[in-house]
């Protein structure tokens, strides 16, 4: 609901300041990078049957990614002094991203109370569905800018235990976190520009506590961040 009101009421701004002929840029880009993450299972006792601490980590996963999405700006060149070289704008990509599979075998659940317990394999399976940024520029010169924004991703999960789906851990997540990036950019007379950027990206975690009944068990995403290389190409108004 947050992310669908800021987008309307951009959108609205953005027509009502376009009538007035403030400056719009429309767009569409491509990106291409990698992100690197760690995840976390917990257990609120301090070992298990076993006598092992009560935490597993998983390693530092990295994977390369490409994405394809749409932008809107509005220019700020009615603001006084230094203020008019900013723009605000909204990116959104136009497809899910398939993060794949992770699996584990686990040979005894983590913290379990009374005798042996059944082994399982684990695996997770994660898609974006969406990823967006709202997001501010500053010119430095007439070809040189800093950008800096917000990013809300959702990402939706599947988790199993030997192969039946489970839905202890949620389905559907939400993280939000950071973009700082810089770029050039070279406009024509007719208002096509096209843009080069580097972005890093550092995306907060999420922890989830199981919902099972009795369960002593969490689930954490620990921060996510990469880079990206990105091209746009788009028609100011």
């Amino acid at each position: 609901m947050k992310k669908t009101f800021l987008a309307v009421f951009f959108s609205l701004f953005v027509l009502n300041s376009a009538s007035a002929e403030l400056g719009v840029n429309l767009g569409v880009s491509a990106q291409l990078g990698t992100m690197e993450a760690k995840g976390k299972e917990h257990t609120s006792d301090t070992t298990n049957q076993d006598g092992l601490t009560g935490n597993q980590t998983s390693d530092v996963e990295e994977t390369i990614f490409g994405t394809a999405g749409f932008f809107i700006e509005k220019d700020l060149s009615f603001l006084p002094g230094p203020f008019a070289r900013f723009a605000i704008g909204f990116d959104n990509i136009a497809h899910d991203l398939d993060l794949g599979t992770q699996s584990n075998y686990r040979a005894a659940s983590l913290g379990a109370a009374g005798a042996a317990v059944e082994a399982m394999n684990h695996s997770l399976t994660a898609e974006v569905t969406g990823f967006t940024t709202f997001y501010a520029t500053l010119n430095i010169t007439d070809w040189l800018y800093l950008k800096a924004g917000n990013v809300t991703v959702d990402v939706d999960t599947e988790y199993t235990q030997n192969g039946v789906k489970q839905t202890s851990y949620g389905n559907s997540h939400e993280l939000d976190g950071t973009v700082l990036g810089i770029g050039v950019e070279k406009t024509a007379d007719n208002g096509i520009f096209v843009r080069l950027e580097y972005n890093d990206y550092d995306i907060d975690g999420k922890k989830v506590a199981s919902t099972k009944t009795d369960s002593k068990f969490s689930a954490e995403l620990l921060d996510v961040s990469g880079s990206t290389g990105r091209i746009s190409v788009g028609k100011s108004f």
